[in-house]
């Protein structure tokens, strides 16, 4: 149903710039943080967690598109290793556009993040989701996600795969 595509040095910048802008969004308000820290605290997570830019070693950051060939979105996901030693696969950031929701691009991206990092050795899923997004927690418990812990404005997820 979709396919993900690695995205350019070009798309990459427009991608930077909004996912900085919405992280900064649920940084002011799921932690009421003011949009001056807000801003400062998402360009710094965002650079830190890309450092090389799409080179950065065990991220993805990729364009969904539709059987048509058409971008209907983006994804980012890392792989990192567990302090047991077993490596996970954690969603950074998901999005698919305004006019192309409510379609299963979403859970389709989802399937195809968890199969690939499951065939590359990845045993769980992770996620990170703001108390103030029903729909995402909706969406990911649909897609076989359970609360695992709380965290700050939120909860994590985990799916096992």
């Amino acid at each position: 149903m979709i396919t993900l595509i690695r995205m350019t040095e070009e798309e990459f910048w427009v991608f930077r710039e909004s996912s900085i802008a919405d992280y900064a969004d649920d940084l002011t308000t799921g932690q009421n943080v003011s949009r001056l820290q807000a801003v400062k605290e998402a360009e710094e997570a965002f650079d830190g967690g890309l450092p090389n830019g799409l080179e950065t070693e065990n991220s993805f950051i990729m364009n969904i598109e539709d059987p048509n060939g058409k971008n209907v979105g983006w994804i980012w996901f890392e792989y990192d290793t567990k302090d047991n030693g077993t490596q996970q696969v954690f969603l950074c950031d998901l999005l698919i556009f305004e006019s192309e929701r409510r379609k299963g691009f979403a859970s389709a991206s989802i399937e195809a993040m968890n199969a690939l990092a499951k065939k590359d050795g990845c045993s769980s899923s992770v996620l990170f989701v703001w108390d103030h997004n029903p729909g995402g927690i909706a969406l990911y418990e649909k897609n076989g996600y359970r609360l695992s812990e709380r965290g700050e404005g939120g909860s994590f997820m985990l799916k096992e795969l």
